[in-house]
């Protein structure tokens, strides 16, 4: 009885990511991904992550540019392929947030700089109330 009480514990301790979606860059040479990293079901054990990375490296859930709490949504704006926007809910509590990437842990050389902007946006209850979360513009032939 007292293993099966443990069990049930640590499965309520879990970590259980999931992908919500992916947004390519203009060229479709860099992928941001918005995911959730939870704590067993309650809302406030989850935090959402979006990792930047090349399209063809493997996505890795312990690599993340930006990351919040108390907000379950974000739009990703890319303008090029070294410029991306990121909106997320007003009353987001933030945990992590870098203003460029590069260098070796994104698996990005130091010339290979994304520039990426923020900002907060009304929602209802941390979530935007639109179809559409991904946005690039496609270059001109």
């Amino acid at each position: 009885m007292m293993i099966a009480a443990l069990l049930l514990l640590s499965s309520c301790s879990s970590e259980k990511m999931d992908v919500m979606f992916e947004c390519p860059s203009p060229s479709g040479k860099k992928i941001a991904t918005l995911f959730r990293v939870s704590h067993g079901d309650n809302p406030i054990n989850q935090e959402m992550k979006i990792n930047i990375r090349h399209a063809n490296n493997s996505f890795d859930d312990g690599m993340a540019s930006f990351s919040f709490k108390h907000g379950y949504d974000a739009l990703i704006r890319w303008s090029s392929d070294h410029a991306i926007s990121i909106e997320y809910p007003v009353d987001s509590e933030l945990t992590h947030q870098e203003t460029v990437i590069f260098g070796t842990t994104h698996s990005f050389s130091s010339h290979d700089v994304i520039k990426v902007s923020y900002q907060e946006k009304p929602s209802t209850h941390g979530y935007f109330l639109i179809e559409q979360r991904c946005f690039t513009i496609t270059p001109a032939p």
